[in-house]
């Protein structure tokens, strides 16, 4: 039989989840600027000072709702990036892996203000010199990468998330985001060369 304290800890974990849960869909649907801590704690069925008692600022919220994301998404783009001469497989394996890691939750990457969370600001700018090194690695092949590549970098991450949303639960939806990716990168390669 569970204790007290195990069923207290429980609780405790159970209503967090729960507020970064309904945060995240809000953010998702509305965008976070529009999301006030009083609309998350009614989805969330909690009293706005339990809220606030587990976060202190919408800022720490957007950090919990968002930053696995975007140390999740880091992780696989450190690990792409490492190889010493990524193609265009690279990108859209990167691409396929962040969406099987993380899925519909990458779409916090853009439905968050980064100007009203400071700590998210960090992480994305770091996730986004990543991201957009490997790409211009894969597109012109070296790295000092031009003013052009970095602006296909953008080009693909602003593209992969929306690309994948409106492809899933397609049967082949992998295959057909593969080849659009892969269409994308060479046009922007012949464009560049």
């Amino acid at each position: 039989m569970e204790g007290d304290e195990g069923r207290t800890a429980r609780k405790k974990r159970e209503a967090r989840e729960r507020i970064v849960a309904a945060a995240a869909g809000l953010f998702l649907e509305k965008g976070a600027r529009a999301v006030s801590m009083d609309e998350v704690a009614v989805a969330a069925d909690v009293a706005r000072r339990t809220l606030f008692n587990y976060f202190e600022s919408k800022d720490e919220l957007l950090a919990a709702t968002a930053g696995p994301v975007l140390e999740a998404a880091i992780a696989l783009a450190e690990t792409a990036n490492a190889d010493p001469s990524p193609g265009f497989d690279e990108v859209i394996a990167l691409c396929l892996s962040l969406w099987r890691c993380c899925g519909r939750r990458l779409g916090l990457l853009y439905a968050i203000e980064l100007e009203e969370s400071p700590i998210l600001a960090l992480q994305h700018a770091r996730f986004l010199d990543i991201i957009r090194a490997l790409i211009g690695r894969a597109v012109v092949g070296e790295t000092s990468y031009a003013t052009r590549a970095r602006l296909v970098g953008r080009l693909v991450y602003r593209s992969f998330v929306p690309l994948l949303l409106a492809l899933e639960g397609e049967d082949d939806a992998e295959a057909r985001f593969s080849r659009g990716l892969r269409g994308l990168l060479e046009g922007a390669a012949g464009e560049i060369g």
